[in-house]
């Protein structure tokens, strides 16, 4: 059974302020993890491609996926690697997370805008930026509101059996679709009243990682220090 998901509301807005400034947050050290719905369920070398497309009517396709793994404070971290295509060209990062009760910490963050070499963000930085933890240990108290059933769901990467969340906050109501099939959060559609839908476009398998190069420690040449 597919953990129950939190915060569509803010999973929407984020994603939107991710998909749209990814390559100027990034160029200036400021690029803010992803915060999705779900547990995080990892299996290297799978991963899922969405469509999102925001109330104003504009498409943006991006792409998660394990892409390694590797032990870290003495536990497994897996290797979460984001694929975000803009007007510039792809934005990479990919991002060392460790599961801890109740959320995933994220330890490590490599960026590769498009035509540079790949920037490894400073543990200090990232932690500025980025929002606490999601709630993704399950149980009742996942802020996704009722769960309506299962579900047979039809999408551009194929049918899914899924289970159907709903929730209503500050007037806006959010459904969530999941499934078991679909790495790593199971999320295989995302609508809101406000207009924002995210649709799985693709499954992916066998992955690997696309950032090339030798990582740089920031600041690196033409970085503020």
């Amino acid at each position: 059974m597919t953990a129950p998901l939190s915060s569509v509301r803010g999973i929407f807005l984020n994603l939107a302020a991710i998909l749209g400034l990814a390559v100027s947050t990034c160029a200036q050290g400021m690029m803010r993890p992803p915060h999705v719905p779900g547990e995080f369920k990892p299996v290297v070398g799978s991963g899922a491609e969405y469509q999102m497309t925001t109330k104003d009517g504009k498409n943006q396709t991006f792409a998660m996926a394990v892409v390694g793994k590797e032990p870290i404070e003495g536990q497994d971290g897996y290797w979460l690697e984001w694929r975000i295509d803009s007007g510039h060209g792809k934005m990479l990062m990919k991002q060392l997370m460790v599961e801890q009760p109740g959320s995933v910490a994220i330890k490590r963050t490599i960026v590769q805008p498009p035509g540079r070499p790949p920037i490894e963000m400073p543990a200090m930085m990232m932690n500025m930026q980025h929002e606490p933890p999601n709630a993704t240990a399950g149980g009742h108290g996942h802020g996704m509101g009722e769960m309506l059933g299962n579900e047979s769901i039809t999408v551009p990467a194929g049918t899914f059996d899924c289970q159907h969340f709903r929730s209503t906050e500050s007037g806006h109501t959010a459904d969530v679709w999941a499934s078991v099939k679909v790495s790593p959060y199971g999320l295989v559609k995302m609508t809101s009243s406000e207009g924002t839908s995210m649709v799985l476009e693709k499954v992916l398998d066998h992955e690997n990682s696309q950032i090339t190069g030798e990582p740089q420690k920031m600041p690196f040449p033409g970085m503020p220090r």
